[in-house]
C-alpha cells in the first residue's frame, strides 16, 4: 500500500505541473480543461527568491500527487498551472494575465511577500480564491480582502519566538537588529521592535539595508563597535552569506545570532557557511518533525534529495488543507473560502504540528513558529 502510494507521488507531481512561465509566451484566454480542477500556483522561479519559490512549489506538487492518488477532488484530478512570481512594477498586471489565461479554480502562492501583495490583489480583482501558504508579511491579510486566506505564518509570529528566546536566554546582553528592508524581513524587524518596546527591552543598534545590498562589512563593523552581543538578523539567503563573511572578516563574534526569514532555515546556507553556522538559532516554521517523515520520504523519492527547508512542508500542509476542504465542499471552489473559514482543526493535528482556525482577517491563528538551532548541518527543534 505504502509503496504504491509513493510510486504515484513520484510520477504524479511531475505530471500535473506545466513548465515555469508557460503562460507568459501565450496569454490568450483559453477554455478551462473539462473534468479537472485547475490550481494556479505562483512561486518565484527567477530572481533572489527562486530557491525558496522552488522549495514551496515542491511541497505543493507533493500535495497534488497525494490527493490525486486518492482519486483527486470528487473524482477530478488536480492540474497545476504554474507561473513565475517575481516582483516588478507590473506584478499585479502579470498575475492578472495569468489568471485570465489559465482560468484557475483557485490560486496558491507565493513564497515571497513582495509578490504576495500584487498576486493576491490580482486574484481579488478576478474574484478567484487565493490561499497564501508561505509568504509571511503581516500586512498581507490586513487589507480586508474577501478572497484571501493565509494558512501559514505571520512575521509577528516569527519575531515573537525570537524576541522571547533572546529575553529568556540572554537577558541583560546588548541586543542588535540587522535586517533588509524587503516585505518579509522588514516586517519581521518592525514586529521585533514593537515587541521589544512593549517589554522595555533596549536595542543597542538597529540597521536596515536594501534587499540588493552587495556588501555588509560596514553595518557588521558598526554592530561590532557598538558592542552588540546578541544579534537578530532578518534576511534572505544571500544576506546571510554576506553577513557571515563580513563577521569573519571584521572579527565580529556575538554570543548568539538569531536568524529570521527564509535564508536562515535553508540547508544550502548551512552547507555554504560550514562550521561557523553551528549554534545559530532560527525562528521559523517547524522543519519536518517525525510525524512528517512520510512527506520527507516522498520528497526524496520525487526530487532525489532531502528537503531543503521547512517551506516545502509548510506549502504541503497548506495545499493539502485546501484540497481536503475543497473535496469536502463537493469540489465547488465558490464554497471553498467559506468552508475554510468554518474549519476548526486542533493544534498538533496537521503534519507539521499546526492546527487551523482562521480569524476575521483570514489568518490561520493556529500556525506557529518554533525555535530551532543548527547543529552539525542539522536543524534541530528546541521547542
Amino acid at each position: 500500500m505504502k509503496q504504491s502510494r509513493r510510486k504515484f507521488m513520484t510520477a504524479g507531481a511531475a505530471a500535473v505541473a506545466v513548465p515555469w512561465n508557460a503562460w507568459a509566451a501565450d496569454s490568450k484566454p483559453v477554455v478551462a480543461a473539462p473534468g479537472v480542477v485547475t490550481v494556479g500556483a505562483l512561486f518565484a522561479a527567477s530572481g533572489p527568491d527562486s530557491v525558496m519559490g522552488d522549495e514551496c512549489l515542491r511541497g505543493v506538487q507533493l500535495a497534488v500527487a497525494d490527493v490525486n492518488a486518492s482519486c483527486g477532488i470528487k473524482g477530478k484530478p488536480i492540474v497545476l498551472a504554474v507561473g513565475d512570481a517575481f516582483e516588478t512594477a507590473q506584478s499585479t498586471a502579470m498575475a492578472g494575465a495569468f489568471i485570465a489565461a489559465k482560468h484557475p479554480d483557485l490560486m496558491l502562492g507565493t513564497g515571497s511577500s513582495n509578490f504576495s501583495y500584487p498576486g493576491s490583489a490580482a486574484a481579488e480583482l478576478a474574484q478567484v480564491p487565493y490561499i497564501e501558504v508561505s509568504a509571511a508579511a503581516d500586512g498581507i491579510t490586513g487589507r480586508g480582502f474577501k478572497y484571501l486566506l493565509r494558512s501559514g505564518l505571520t512575521t509577528s509570529m516569527v519575531a515573537q519566538v525570537a524576541t522571547a528566546a533572546i529575553a529568556a536566554r540572554y537577558a541583560g546582553k546588548k541586543v542588535g537588529l540587522l535586517f533588509n528592508t524587503g516585505a518579509t524581513a522588514g516586517a519581521i524587524a518592525g514586529a521585533a521592535l514593537a515587541q521589544w518596546q512593549q517589554n522595555h527591552t533596549p536595542v543597542e543598534l538597529m540597521i536596515g539595508y536594501p534587499e540588493d545590498v552587495a556588501d555588509l562589512h560596514d553595518p557588521v563593523g558598526r554592530l561590532q563597535r557598538a558592542g552588540v552581543e546578541v544579534l537578530l538578523h532578518a534576511a534572505g539567503p544571500d544576506d546571510v552569506l554576506q553577513m557571515f563573511q563580513a563577521a569573519h572578516d571584521v572579527g565580529f563574534k556575538p554570543a548568539a545570532i538569531f536568524g529570521c526569514s527564509d535564508g536562515y532555515g535553508l540547508r544550502e546556507t548551512a552547507q555554504a557557511i560550514g562550521p561557523a553556522f553551528d549554534g545559530t538559532f532560527v525562528s521559523a516554521a517547524p522543519f519536518y518533525p517525525a510525524r512528517a517523515q512520510y512527506i520527507a520520504d516522498a520528497y526524496m523519492a520525487q526530487f532525489g534529495m532531502a528537503p531543503r527547508s521547512a517551506e516545502s512542508l509548510t506549502s504541503y500542509v497548506g495545499a493539502k488543507l485546501v484540497f481536503d476542504v475543497l473535496n469536502q465542499s463537493g469540489g465547488d471552489s465558490a464554497k471553498l473560502l467559506d468552508a475554510l473559514r468554518k474549519t476548526s482543526i486542533p493544534p498538533g493535528t496537521l503534519a507539521n504540528g499546526w492546527g487551523v482556525m482562521f480569524d476575521k482577517t483570514g489568518q490561520n491563528t493556529r500556525a506557529f513558529a518554533n525555535l530551532q538551532q543548527w547543529r552539525g548541518q542539522t536543524l534541530t527543534s528546541l521547542a
